[in-house]
């Protein structure tokens, strides 16, 4: 469905987290952005694969720069591109053209729906089921980052979304049990007594599940799209949930058990969007993620208008607060390691000769005094000969 290159000049560009699993993102608002541009402004935008959310000016993925300006949120680009399409010079396509007033409601109700209701039940495949989150969403975060973030921002991602997943009961017992050591390996605490309690947990996440997929099943009625033979928004927003709990490998496939076996014709409609995307001849450009240097970390003003400190949430200000702090603490550290490491060499270096110096003295000592024991030793043996040989001659004379 991607390609290297575009076979017409873009004139956008989409920043998205990056691709997985034959998706064009790990996001489903990210995957619903690509479909809907690549629906209405086919080989007109390229993608730019992006792991730093902090790039936006809402500090949030995905994006879309145009010029000058810039948009973020899926329903902010897909108001402006429907802007675009009242312009002819621009060659872009309203996908919700041919609704009626009732529908575009309808429309724009089910699509807000769909982000709230369905995009829970992807959040609590990738974060909440203890399982997904350490066997395969936080190594496939984790991979795409670089350091130091690899180590931290998977989880910050996690806390993001419990209060959401608590709030809506999909937040499980387990994830709330599982705890991490000083690196972030996982400590987890089996108790057998719980057990009851979380297949009782599974088994209301299924009932709540099957209760979302039954009331689009029934909007679909058995159509290949909601309103018609050609997709809308509300086909590219739920497709783009369902492939996400659809095609990537993980550990616990409740929800993909749920729809192929009890909601087969969501499967299929999101297939079908799927399809109808990757059969577009004009493909867009895929700029894979660049590899970021410890200077990444460092904070910069956007190209874009930038936001005031009153405009930033206290998240943002908070996250931006701990990185400074980090930041200072880290080259703190290097440089106060640096400083210890050199004062050592000195000393080091400056007690290395006098040291030898007191050796040698000493030993010469040693050898003057060994010397002198050694030349009264035969002062003594003289003396004692001379006296024996006064002795003998003494006696012989007598």
């Amino acid at each position: 469905m991607m390609s290297t290159a575009a076979t017409q000049p873009t004139f956008c560009t989409l920043h998205i987290w990056p691709s997985r699993w034959n998706l064009p993102s790990i996001d489903p608002a990210c995957i619903a952005a690509v479909f809907y541009l690549q629906l209405t402004i086919p080989g007109k935008f390229e993608v730019v694969e992006c792991t730093n959310p902090d790039v936006s000016p809402s500090g949030k993925l995905p994006f879309l720069t145009h010029g000058h300006a810039t948009v973020s949120s899926v329903p902010a680009i897909i108001s402006f591109v429907s802007s675009l399409a009242k312009s002819t010079s621009s060659g872009a396509r309203d996908l919700n053209a041919s609704l009626s007033a009732p529908q575009r409601a309808k429309r724009t109700a089910w699509c807000s729906h769909v982000e709230a209701n369905i995009g829970d039940l992807v959040a609590y495949s990738f974060y909440s089921l203890d399982d997904n989150f350490w066997k395969l969403t936080n190594p496939t975060m984790a991979f795409m980052l670089p350091i130091p973030q690899r180590y931290y921002v998977p989880g910050r991602i996690r806390e993001m979304h419990r209060p959401r997943l608590e709030a809506a009961g999909l937040w499980t017992q387990a994830a709330s049990e599982t705890e991490k050591d000083s690196f972030g390996k996982r400590q987890k605490k089996d108790d057998p007594k719980d057990e009851y309690a979380r297949a009782f947990e599974r088994d209301k996440v299924s009932a709540q599940a099957k209760a979302l997929f039954a009331l689009y099943a029934r909007l679909l009625n058995g159509q290949k799209f909601f309103f018609g033979e050609r997709p809308t928004t509300l086909d590219v927003y739920l497709a783009s949930h369902v492939l996400l709990l659809l095609d990537p490998p993980f550990p616990d496939q409740l929800m993909r058990s749920i729809l192929e076996e009890s909601y087969p014709t969501l499967v299929e409609h999101a297939r079908n969007v799927q399809t109808e995307v990757s059969q577009i001849p004009r493909q867009y450009l895929v700029v894979s993620a660049q590899k970021q240097s410890l200077l990444s970390l460092i904070p910069r003003p956007l190209s874009g208008s930038p936001k005031t400190k009153s405009e930033m949430d206290e998240v943002d200000l908070r996250f931006r607060r701990m990185r400074w702090i980090w930041l200072a603490l880290a080259f703190g550290g290097v440089a106060s390691y640096a400083v210890q490491l050199w004062i050592k060499v000195i000393d080091v270096r400056a007690n290395r000769r006098p040291r030898r110096v007191q050796r040698r003295g000493a030993d010469q000592e040693h050898k003057a005094e060994v010397t002198e024991e050694e030349g009264e030793e035969e002062e003594d043996e003289d003396e004692g000969t001379q006296d024996g040989d006064e002795e003998g001659a003494q006696d012989g004379s007598e």
